[in-house]
């Protein structure tokens, strides 16, 4: 018999998030023994191997449940942000904690404003819940806080900035941050989504959101990430700061065991690993710079990053590069589901990956050129 039941109304214009394409797949797909990704902003130097070693003693213990609140990680966290444990909640990955936002504090008809190129992750999220998601146009690629402070009304329940942006590679200062948090209504959660904020935080006029903001916004909420710096993407590890009585809602709905006990042991060593961030950014801001004005050679128009990838418009549709890329073992991000199908985002590898990239694009672009000429 053929299932019949319909799903809730709210869930009949959601589409799944599509991550960016593994290289197991387009090795199997296209037979291709060499395949480099940089299409999901991952560390390229991989994970500091001091959360390595821990996690391959803490896999001994795999027969045990973990702890299900994560109670060693949140204390590891709030001594490193210089707040109280109970200011901290721990998740499988960023993802969690902006369901558990939506889930804890959307009821359907709410609002929820975000910006038109922000992370398409909160405009699913708040979709599902039956939010009526407010859309603010984008000013030189940046968050316009002072058009989406103005966006909000009594209805608002949340605010999503991510900062610096994803797919953009914008940012927003602190006097901006600040503007927004005094002109939001004081009911409606501003949540700031900081995953790449190593790699913005030497900039002048970067938000201090941790611990300061924090301490002095209490409908604030800061996420942060394993995933990007720390090189512990596949872990699936993110966090926030917040007011204790928030995210004691958070805790209410959260999933028992929702982080595995070697992620949880593995990312305490990793916040210890200064030194291996600190490596990771300046690879980073090196190869970055490479990478930019290369492409720009090449005929993309290429943004400002303050983060580990570039968001370039490319000379010809970014799908057809991307498929092109493909055959030649090198994966990176078409931004068709960002409404942008001129636009990539490359994210930046080693100095020996960056070349592959640069050979591959090289080859390519006249390819595809000359098949739309």
């Amino acid at each position: 018999m053929a299932f019949v039941t319909p799903p809730r109304r709210a869930l009949r214009d959601i589409f799944p998030y599509q991550p960016g394409k593994s290289i197991a797949s387009v090795q199997r797909e296209l037979g291709l023994r060499s395949v480099i990704k940089l299409a999901s902003n991952e560390n390229p130097l991989g994970p500091s191997p001091k959360a390595m070693a821990e996690y391959r003693r803490a896999m001994m213990q795999n027969a045990l449940y973990p702890e299900g609140a994560s109670p060693e990680l949140r204390k590891a966290l709030a001594a490193f942000h210089k707040v109280r444990p109970e200011s901290v909640i721990v998740g499988n990955g960023s993802d969690e904690i902006i369901r558990l936002l939506c889930e804890a504090f959307v009821d359907p008809e709410d609002e929820v404003v975000v910006s038109q190129h922000g992370f398409i992750r909160f405009k699913q999220q708040a979709s599902m819940m039956g939010a009526r998601v407010i859309e603010v146009p984008m000013t030189d690629w940046t968050h316009d806080l002072e058009l989406m402070a103005k966006a909000t009304s009594p209805r608002t329940k949340l605010v999503f900035v991510a900062n610096p942006n994803n797919p953009t590679g914008t940012y927003n200062t602190q006097d901006e941050i600040e503007g927004l948090l005094a002109a939001a209504p004081k009911d409606a959660i501003v949540v700031l989504d900081e995953a790449y904020v190593q790699f913005a935080r030497s900039i002048a006029g970067y938000p201090r959101s941790l611990p300061d903001l924090a301490r002095r916004h209490g409908n604030l909420v800061v996420m942060r990430t394993f995933s990007k710096a720390y090189g512990l993407a596949g872990l699936r590890v993110g966090y926030a700061v917040a007011d204790p009585e928030l995210v004691g809602w958070l805790d209410r709905i959260r999933m028992p065991f929702n982080v595995n006990l070697p992620a949880q042991r593995a990312c305490v060593e990793a916040l210890k690993d200064e030194a291996f961030v600190r490596r990771t950014v300046a690879v980073n801001e090196a190869q970055r710079a490479l990478v930019a004005a290369s492409l720009g050679d090449l005929g993309f128009g290429v943004g400002d990053s303050a983060t580990n990838f570039v968001f370039a418009r490319s000379p010809i549709p970014g799908r057809e590069l991307f498929k092109a890329l493909l055959r030649l073992g090198v994966i990176i991000r078409p931004l068709d589901e960002y409404g942008l199908p001129q636009h990539v985002r490359v994210s930046i590898g080693t100095p020996a990956q960056n070349k592959t990239l640069l050979k591959a694009m090289r080859k390519a672009l006249p390819q595809c050129q000359a098949v739309g000429a």
